[in-house]
């Protein structure tokens, strides 16, 4: 089993993933739709699929909202060994917040946000991070799903119950 601190030190070597959290709702029809009747579901479900992936340790996942209802952050700390789920404070939007994040990074190049906003994309790959779709993002958690799946397939096919 591994300790606390062998769990922190894989997370800090992992890239990070930055979502810009309704951007990608709003770019994927079944959260769009969702959103409509319930944000606060569409955010529960973005970010439930988010920590699949975090889980997995490929990716240090990072959740950010645009604060509506008051702040919960105004400025990410990376160094959680959870996924980091932030709103930014009313005054501030998610892009600034994701922007500022990015500024403080010596390691940029480990830094990929996924947006659908094109001007955000353009000021992100200007200070040297990555940018990925939603339609990327929906890509790997799909593939992630599939090798779950196949994983415990294979575990319960040896399982002896």
């Amino acid at each position: 089993m591994k300790t606390k601190a062998a769990i922190a030190r894989e997370r800090s070597a992992a890239p990070a993933l930055v979502v810009d959290g309704h951007s990608v709702i709003f770019a994927w029809k079944e959260l769009r739709e969702i959103h409509a009747h319930s944000p606060r579901q569409a955010r529960e479900l973005l970010s439930e699929q988010l920590q699949q992936m975090h889980d997995t340790g490929a990716w240090s996942v990072i959740l950010v909202f645009d604060g509506r209802f008051g702040s919960r952050r105004d400025r990410i700390d990376s160094s959680a060994e959870e996924m980091v789920v932030v709103y930014s404070a009313p005054d501030c939007t998610a892009d600034s917040v994701i922007e500022a994040f990015i500024a403080q990074r010596a390691d940029r190049e480990r830094v990929t946000v996924v947006t659908a906003d094109q001007a955000e994309r353009r000021s992100i790959e200007a200070m040297g991070a990555w940018c990925s779709s939603p339609e990327w993002l929906a890509s790997e958690l799909e593939q992630l799903q599939g090798k779950l799946v196949a994983t415990l397939s294979r575990v319960h096919r040896k399982a002896r119950w």
